[in-house]
């Protein structure tokens, strides 16, 4: 449904004078937002297919559904990015995996940064940054489900020198593009049934995380982060990469980790571990799904663990910490996948604005002045503030859809592009 330009504005002036009321500036709040990216997770697009021909390997990653359209190489994967960006106010950023590498062709110990030329371009002439990831699955040189922590010095050796390259990568990425690239490390290593000896796995990993990052790259063009899981699909019992371990690994070997809302237990939230490791570490990377149950890797939709992490970001300032990055992390092959990214990004761009016209201070004099009463008024009070006007201010100062629009444009998009697909 087509909105009223004038609505848009008449309701923007009124938001505008209640904010301001609580002495809040939307106009500065808008302009702040359009500096803070949210990374989009390319593999969304094919479903964690990749661009490789590897028949019969077993897949880490259980993605249900066939909605038609996917993704089938780097072009299709490209333009159904840049069309789920057109849905959203959000500045742009990207993530890639190494099993994207174009024309597929080469083995990823042996990937070079030539592999993903045509990501660069195509970044470099939009204005997008990218992060990247080696990917330690889906491979026939997955071993019992290992890779940097298997037994098996071949196969430790194999992903050893991929993850030298996925850094070299990473680096040349940030260098060529003017922004840091995120290189994010996460591996699926594990045992389904009680191992034996956890110390050898986790000393096997420290050896290869070890070598990995032997090569000293300039911040500038890149950041290490490492990703913790609680347990997997088949490694139910035992975890290699856990989230203490890369923690303790990260803080003492001075790189970062990667909080994705997903891999904790059902009932954990990583809100408060925000505060609690961002001022011990160098990099703090933030994956936002939607787990239900658990690690399910649901699209992205408001709700009030997305608000309380945003809140955080914000009332910290992490923002503009540089050190602090934020990206959506889901698939799902239910709905039109380009539509998954534009819920993700466009949920994760209303809770950030949430955040930035907050009334904060007079929380934080509330609870100063100790008048925990009157926080927990205004905590709730304001949750009926009209943001949304402010939102679909934003999103028509920005030339994307307002409202509903979006989804009709994404109607279109599918019969005319995404249906033509064999």
């Amino acid at each position: 449904m087509k909105r009223d330009p004038e609505q848009i504005l008449r309701a923007y002036e009124d938001a505008k004078k209640v904010y301001a009321a609580y002495g809040v500036d939307t106009d500065a709040a808008i302009e702040i937002f359009k500096t803070i990216p949210i990374t989009l997770h390319n593999w969304q697009g094919d479903d964690v297919v990749g661009f490789e021909k590897h028949e019969g390997v077993h897949s880490e990653n259980l993605v249900t559904g066939n909605y038609p359209g996917r993704a089938r190489n780097g072009q299709e994967m490209r333009m159904d990015i840049e069309t789920a960006f057109s849905f959203s106010p959000t500045k742009p950023r990207v993530n890639l995996h190494s099993m994207y590498g174009e024309p597929g062709t080469t083995e990823r110990n042996l990937q070079t940064t030539e592999d993903f030329r045509g990501w660069i371009d195509w970044a470099k002439q939009r204005g997008y940054a990218l992060d990247f990831n080696v990917s330690f699955f889906t491979h026939p040189m997955m071993k019992d489900g290992c890779s940097l922590a298997s037994p098996d010095k071949s196969t430790r050796e194999y992903w050893i020198k991929a993850g030298k390259s996925g850094r070299a990568i990473a680096n040349d990425i940030g260098r060529e593009l003017g922004e840091v690239c995120i290189n994010n490390i996460w591996v699926p290593d594990g045992t389904k049934d009680i191992p034996a000896d956890r110390f050898a796995y986790r000393a096997r990993l420290a050896d290869s995380l070890d070598e990995i990052l032997s090569v000293n790259y300039d911040k500038a063009n890149v950041r290490d982060v490492l990703e913790g899981k609680l347990f997997g699909i088949g490694t139910e019992c035992f975890t290699v990469g856990s989230h203490e371990f890369y923690l303790a690994y990260a803080a003492t070997h001075g790189i970062g980790v990667c909080m994705d809302t997903g891999h904790y237990h059902p009932t954990e939230s990583i809100v408060d571990k925000i505060s609690a490791v961002y001022p011990y570490i160098d990099t703090l990377l933030l994956h936002i799904s939607r787990g239900v149950r658990w690690d399910s890797d649901h699209v992205l939709t408001q709700g009030d663990d997305l608000s309380a992490i945003m809140q955080q970001v914000v009332r910290g300032h992490l923002y503009d910490s540089g050190k602090v990055f934020m990206g959506l992390d889901y698939f799902d092959a239910t709905v039109n996948r380009v539509g998954a990214w534009a819920i993700g990004l466009r949920a994760a761009g209303k809770a950030l604005l949430d955040a930035l016209i907050e009334p904060y201070p007079m929380l934080q004099k509330a609870e100063i002045d100790g008048d925990l009463t009157a926080r927990l008024a205004l905590l709730d009070e304001f949750r009926n503030l009209p943001s949304n006007a402010v939102w679909d201010y934003l999103c028509y100062t920005r030339g994307v859809p307002v409202g509903t629009e979006w989804i009709d444009q994404l109607k279109a998009y599918e019969a005319t592009v995404q249906s033509k697909r064999g």
